[in-house]
């Protein structure tokens, strides 16, 4: 049996950040996940450019552009009654920093190769069977390869998305905050009309599409709809046909169109978890879900990780893994996101209401001031602040 200094379940962004931050630290990581890498990721595959720090620090940045992407400078949204308006991202004088269109496959893969050559060791296409607290850390029980593995760690994060293993099985997921007002759906599309350069946002009746290129001929439209309006029809049937081409610019950029892929997932949103407990901590989507209307998700999971491995680094350092010790994380996450967050929550209120926002985008396009500060506010990096 093996034994780690940190387990950690689930290798997507907030993972396998925290993977990396803790190996460089000099920690033994174990990084399992159901699924083998590369793999397919439901995402609204934007990636905005408050990242680049971040991924420089993890000294990803250089990889991730050799890889098929779209780089982004615009942001657009429209409503479904005819308003429509559109602002410059904010970047830096040398040009180096921008939105990124890039597919959730290549992403992950590149920050899960990155935590190994740091010196994690991968358990890939692994299902989780037992979660047991023992006096010095925890046992985890796994199938892999048909073989029933185990392996010993001192502290554990929870990485492992919205519906959580770890959450549930230690009680740190309440069932009723997963019941939602909207499903998302993915779509691949290939030979669409629309501009390049630009992460939209387009508004319709009962919900909003982002849409986003992602390199080549491939785009990413990522929507989220109440779900009572899905109630008649297959899924697919009622979105393409009846929902989205109520929005003009939706119905152009779907014309012609050849979908290759569709994913959904529910609910879009749940509030916050309880993300710390007796030697547990948990990262990214497993602590919470941000409906992704200000395209901010992979940044909240890539901080988590790294706030979550510096936690954990100070456990180690007063060998105290007490849920007091580790509350720390949740106070430093609260604090670095509140105002994030709090535009989030503002803006996804206000996009199931379009008598309220749809006079908000007319007015933004004709005073583009209040547009661009938000716009900056949620996408400038913060070390060039």
């Amino acid at each position: 049996m093996e034994h780690f200094d940190v387990a950690i379940v689930g290798a997507g962004p907030a993972g396998s950040s925290a993977a990396i931050h803790l190996a460089r630290k000099g920690y033994s990581v174990a990084l399992l996940d159901k699924e083998q890498f590369p793999r397919e990721k439901l995402c609204g595959d934007f990636l905005n450019p408050i990242n680049w720090p971040v991924l420089r620090y993890l000294e990803v940045d250089r990889e991730l552009l050799a890889r098929a992407h779209e780089k982004v400078t615009t942001f657009r949204v429209s409503s479904f009654s005819g308003g429509e308006v559109e602002v410059p991202l904010p970047g830096s004088e040398d040009g180096t920093f921008f939105g990124l269109g890039m597919h959730r496959f290549d992403l992950d893969y590149v920050l899960l190769k990155k935590s190994e050559r740091e010196g994690a060791t991968l358990f890939q296409e692994c299902k989780l069977r037992d979660l047991k607290r023992e006096t010095e850390g925890w046992l985890l029980r796994f199938d892999r390869a048909a073989m029933l593995e185990r392996l010993r760690a001192r502290v554990l994060i929870g990485a492992d998305g919205r519906n959580s293993w770890v959450a549930h099985r230690l009680g740190l997921a309440d069932p009723r905050t997963m019941q939602g007002r909207s499903v998302g759906f993915q779509f691949l599309l290939e030979g669409s009309n629309r501009d390049t350069g630009k992460v939209e946002i387009h508004l319709f009746p009962g919900g909003y599409a982002g849409i986003v290129g992602l390199g080549g001929d491939t785009i990413n439209l990522c929507l989220a709809i109440e779900k009572d309006r899905l109630r008649d029809g297959r899924p697919e049937q009622v979105l393409l046909e009846i929902c989205l081409p109520q929005n003009s610019r939706l119905k152009e950029i779907l014309r012609g169109a050849h979908i290759s892929e569709m994913h959904s997932t529910y609910p879009v949103y749940f509030p916050p978890r309880r993300a710390y407990g007796e030697e547990v901590l948990l990262v990214g989507d497993a602590a919470r879900v941000n409906e992704p209307v200000t395209g901010e998700g992979i940044y909240f999971a890539l901080k988590s990780g790294q706030f979550a491995a510096g936690t954990i680094d100070q456990a180690f350092c007063k060998s105290d893994f007490s849920a007091g010790q580790l509350s720390s994380y949740e106070r430093d996450c609260r604090s670095a996101f509140r105002m994030r967050r709090g535009i989030n929550a503002l803006i996804r209120w206000l996009i199931y209401r379009p008598a309220l926002l749809s006079p908000l985008i007319r007015f933004s396009g004709r005073r583009r001031r209040l547009l661009d500060s938000l716009v900056h506010t949620i996408c400038q990096p913060e070390a060039t602040r």
